[in-house]
């Protein structure tokens, strides 16, 4: 990570997005999205750096050719990198990050949608107040089902429930469940303290982003967000912005395949060991 910042001679944001393999309708939706919210927010040129973990020399030619017809837009500038070896999310988003400098940076999954106001909203907090250190929106998928992005505190039950349990026995635990997704926590107010915010899309004051160190890369995929949600939890807040909204079309790693389900019980087991074990609730 770079040294602390100096603010006063440095740009008020920058993105970016991991790529491997991704959707180029989902990343085209995502673009155009940010695009509009950046014109919302006043900001122009705004560096986005998409980095390329695919290692799949067509699917980078392709993307290349998508992000060629936002060339010339007035309020983003995107950066195509074409990593040599897929390190994983936390690391593709290390090196993006590092690239560049901002007070602030935003950090996307490819399948996410950006509300209009959402940049606007989350520049003015995170100006606003120098304690946050990273700030999460709220979500709802594809079909307008609400997502709950931000979380509690889990346990190895609750996960497994998540992301391995069959309709029933997740009805049957729904208490369980709702504690974990604070479903179960009144709101009062635009903001909420929250444990836990998705990696799916986060604002992060870059100056903690350095000294929490980044993503730990040793978490190839999944986790890495909750435990640098943690680490930012220990410089500044960490909130949810319940006017700032994003579809996200992501997906359980239980219906992605057995590599998935690898890196994710690796990474629960990374993070359990690291933040504590917790078996029940």
């Amino acid at each position: 990570m770079q040294d602390p910042l100096n603010t006063e001679s440095i740009p008020e944001l920058t993105l970016s997005v991991v790529l491997f393999r991704s959707p180029l309708e989902q990343l085209r939706a995502l673009i155009e999205s940010a695009i509009a919210s950046l014109q919302a927010a006043n900001l122009l040129r705004t560096q986005m750096v998409c980095w390329d973990n695919s290692c799949d020399a067509a699917y980078s030619e392709r993307c290349k050719s998508l992000l060629a017809d936002f060339s010339l837009d007035a309020h983003l500038a995107i950066t195509h990198v074409i990593a040599e070896n897929n390190e994983g999310y936390g690391a593709g988003h290390n090196r993006a990050i590092s690239s560049c400098a901002a007070q602030f940076h935003l950090i996307l999954n490819p399948d996410v949608q950006l509300a209009k106001n959402a940049i606007r909203l989350a520049m003015d907090v995170m100006t606003a107040r120098s304690s946050v250190a990273l700030l999460a929106p709220t979500g709802c998928s594809d079909c307008g089902e609400p997502e709950y992005l931000a979380k509690a505190y889990p346990s190895v039950w609750v996960l497994g429930l998540r992301a391995f349990a069959p309709s029933w026995l997740r009805a049957f635990n729904e208490r369980a469940l709702a504690r974990y997704e604070m479903r179960d926590q009144p709101r009062s107010g635009v903001l909420r303290p929250i444990t836990l915010a998705s990696g799916c899309c986060m604002w992060v004051r870059r100056e903690y982003f350095d000294k929490a160190g980044g993503f730990d890369e040793q978490f190839f995929l999944y986790f890495e967000d909750y435990d640098l949600s943690l680490k930012m939890a220990q410089l500044g807040k960490v909130l949810e912005h319940n006017q700032i909204r994003i579809v996200h079309h992501g997906g359980a790693a239980a219906r992605k395949g057995v590599r998935h389900i690898r890196w994710f019980v690796g990474g629960a087991i990374r993070f359990f060991r690291r933040w504590g074990w917790k078996w029940c609730g």
